[in-house]
């Protein structure tokens, strides 16, 4: 009987306890932690009143699974960033333009020649722009400023990841990749080749990477499309990217082998941007390229002189881009030119010292006259043959 009214003050005081509120001034030492929690669970409610009357049979000991760990190969450091050395000013000026693709080829670019002195890269890439909101920037307008002001000897467009969006032309909006909106949007693209074309040095256009999403993946490759007939057209080349950034499938990849086979994270998180073994990736293709086509790249020991870095482009009243100069003044002396003739400081004396037989060089430079001809000589092209009796050969001693 005693045990039954124990059990039942015991059960009372439990519901009590289980049933009343946490007061805020109760120790928080009195608050079970998450991992008390986690022990209680798998307990009935007399268990934990009463405990277990019996132990429960401890397992029997299973002998250990040995399993086998995978050496992963050992993570090669990246190296820092070089140090751009300062350029000569003769130096070969690439210019490189378009958005944020356009910014992570200049400064792959950058590193790629750090210690050629002899060539300079010209970053004028603006990260949000492209050739549908020509509002924000106008890419088609601007250029023609831009070549004038840097005259570079190559150029480098990068453009077109911020394109995915209505065009508005002539008072109409057309839709993404609609036949209207591609029919505008490749006239945009000859435009700039138009430019670039008459502008006459050698430009090259970076074509667009895979995305991490699937849509936006596809919308890249199709704008490929657009942009490689009208530059090859127009005398540019086209530099194929793809692959390098895509699986065998062509699908998007953030890692894969770097300009020195190893392997490395080559775009960020957000599957869109290019860290800098990625950026040093696309320089290497850009500079593969140029290598290619015009016999320039690292490693080549002669800078081109490509064209005058004086002329300019310059629209005509018909609306028409043509390049202009260099400007020649026709009255001045031209660029470095001296009174004082090359050689020797002192001018050779012409005239013939009284008493002198004038020498065959005097005769033939300041009185005009020919040498004597000799019959029978090599130069003697007299017709009809000279009548004139040879020289005598010098007589040979054979002793």
């Amino acid at each position: 009987m005693m045990v039954v009214r124990r059990a039942s003050l015991v059960l009372a005081v439990a519901a009590t306890a289980l049933t009343a509120p946490i007061s805020p001034d109760v120790p928080l030492s009195l608050v079970e932690p998450a991992e008390a929690q986690a022990r209680t669970e798998g307990r009935s409610f007399l268990q934990m009143l009463f405990g277990r009357r019996a132990r429960q049979r401890a397992p029997e000991p299973q002998a250990p699974v040995r399993r086998s760990r995978q050496r992963s190969a050992p993570a090669v450091a990246a190296p820092p960033p070089a140090e751009v050395q300062p350029k000569e000013e003769t130096a070969l000026r690439i210019l490189v333009v378009g958005d944020f693709v356009a910014g992570a080829v200049a400064r792959g670019l950058d590193q790629t020649f750090a210690e050629e002195t002899r060539v300079a890269i010209m970053n004028r890439a603006n990260g949000n722009s492209g050739l549908v909101r020509d509002d924000y920037y106008d890419w088609r307008g601007l250029l023609p400023d831009i070549l004038n002001e840097e005259q570079p000897d190559v150029v480098v467009v990068a453009i077109g990841s911020n394109d995915r969006q209505q065009i508005k032309q002539d008072g109409k909006r057309y839709a993404p990749l609609s036949s209207d909106w591609e029919q505008a949007y490749a006239g945009r693209i000859r435009e700039i080749a138009q430019t670039l074309e008459v502008y006459g040095r050698p430009f090259f256009w970076v074509g667009t990477a895979p995305m991490r999403s699937a849509s936006f993946s596809r919308d890249m490759a199709y704008f490929n499309g657009l942009y490689k007939p009208a530059v090859v057209e127009l005398g540019g080349y086209f530099i194929d990217i793809w692959n390098g950034f895509a699986n065998e499938d062509g699908r998007f990849v953030s890692s894969g082998p770097d300009v020195d086979g190893n392997l490395r994270a080559l775009r960020t998180k957000d599957g869109i941007n290019f860290t800098r073994a990625g950026r040093l990736k696309l320089a290497f293709y850009v500079d593969r390229e140029m290598k290619r086509q015009i016999g320039f790249g690292t490693g080549a020991s002669d800078v081109l002189l490509l064209s005058s870095p004086t002329s300019q482009i310059e629209i005509g009243p018909d609306g028409e881009k043509r390049l202009v100069g260099p400007i020649i003044s026709l009255s001045g002396p031209r660029p470095g030119a001296r009174d004082e003739l090359a050689g020797e400081p002192e001018a050779m004396a012409l005239s013939v010292a009284e008493g002198e037989e004038p020498s065959p060089q005097q005769l033939l430079i300041i009185e005009g006259q020919s040498p004597e001809i000799v019959g029978g000589r090599v130069d003697d092209h007299s017709w009809p043959p000279n009548s004139r009796e040879p020289l005598p050969a010098t007589p040979v001693s054979t002793n």
